[in-house]
């Protein structure tokens, strides 16, 4: 293990060397459009995170977070939550001068993927046009927001 260690901060060292210490400045993100609405600022700022981030035509949005929200039944406070998580996803892509109808790819991070996915094709189903689009779901056992329940993450491909 400390050999490894030495192995490497020389090579480390060896590309600040070699490349004047911007092999760390210069990547995609650097040209990319960040996309951080005024109601997404404490993440960037705090967690180092922006709501978005467009290459070319592309849209990578951040995972948003959804809740249970209002009174009534599991299914009904969750297909409330997801449907806002939906509505701000669209906020944010909107920043991007993209929207729903942009989405190509959908991953959502469930933390009880079986009780919880039918009620979120339902409310995709119904938020979204189609063709449908590609979409992986997951389950998880927590998320970094301790109340959330499903964490929802897209990309989009805009229309120029």
């Amino acid at each position: 293990m400390k050999n490894l260690r030495k192995w490497f901060a020389a090579g480390l060292v060896a590309a600040l060397l070699v490349f004047g210490g911007s092999a760390f400045a210069e990547g995609s993100r650097q040209s990319a459009e960040i996309i951080v609405p005024e109601s997404h600022r404490w993440a960037y700022d705090s967690w180092g995170f922006a709501a978005a981030v467009v290459e070319d035509d592309v849209v990578y949005v951040s995972g948003v977070v959804s809740f249970l929200e209002g009174e009534g039944s599991y299914e009904e406070r969750y297909a409330r939550g997801f449907r806002h998580a939906l509505a701000e996803i669209d906020s944010i892509l909107r920043e991007a001068n993209a929207s729903l109808d942009d989405v190509v790819d959908i991953t959502t991070f469930h933390t009880d993927l079986a009780r919880q996915i039918q009620t979120a094709v339902a409310v995709r189903m119904e938020v979204m046009n189609e063709p449908h689009p590609a979409w992986t779901a997951v389950g998880t056992t927590a998320l970094a927001v301790p109340d959330g329940v499903t964490e929802i993450k897209v990309i989009a491909h805009r229309s120029n």
